[in-house]
């Protein structure tokens, strides 16, 4: 069954998702800032699935140019501290976004959002599209200890996808575990092959 917009809503006012402010990701969204930062990805940032923007704030400090964040849950992005900000913001799922005529990015973000759509390798080659001439894309996937779970199914289906060569380079590829939360996560820093220097 398919989360709704409603369903998102109703976990974000009861306070579901404020975990991902804690100490305890702050690794994860230095990773992130650091690989957007050393490929000089910061002039245009669309952030997929950004919640409250809480990576807008980690990249603002680094030099970021334009952000778009793109949320299904109209209660997180109301609950961002990006009204005083240039920054902009759209309700939206990920598999329905369109940037606005003539807009491209100098990179995309997936954080914590492919396992919310039908065919997340899909929707990569499409949001590629959306790229600037050597735009990045950044994946960042919660990995279940279970290695049978649906996530880790959803992420070897990306990994597979964005290993064929023909289609993506990988730049960077990195599996982070917090021992604190007993938990780990699988990154994954891409450009498109067409657009490699």
């Amino acid at each position: 069954m398919q989360e709704t917009s409603e369903d998102w809503d109703h976990q974000c006012g009861e306070g579901r998702w404020h975990f991902l402010n804690d100490v305890k990701e702050a690794a994860r969204y230095g990773i992130l800032t650091a690989w957007l930062t050393h490929t000089a990805a910061l002039r245009s940032v669309l952030d997929v699935g950004c919640g409250e923007a809480i990576l807008y704030h980690h990249l603002k400090a680094r030099g970021l140019g334009k952000y778009c964040g793109v949320d299904l849950s109209e209660a997180a992005l109301s609950q961002t501290a990006l009204k005083q900000t240039k920054a902009q913001l759209q309700q939206c799922d990920l598999e329905s976004f369109l940037p606005q005529v003539g807009a491209n990015y100098s990179a995309i973000v997936f954080n914590e959002v492919l396992y919310f759509c039908e065919e997340p390798e899909g929707q990569l080659n499409r949001y590629a599209e959306f790229l600037e001439d050597n735009g990045v894309i950044v994946i960042s996937m919660y990995s279940p200890a279970r290695k049978g779970s649906g996530a880790n199914r959803t992420i070897k289906r990306i990994w597979e996808e964005t290993d064929i060569k023909e289609r993506w380079q990988v730049l960077d590829d990195l599996e982070l575990t917090s021992f604190s939360k007993n938990i780990g996560w699988k990154l994954r820093l891409v450009t498109p092959a067409r657009r490699k220097g």
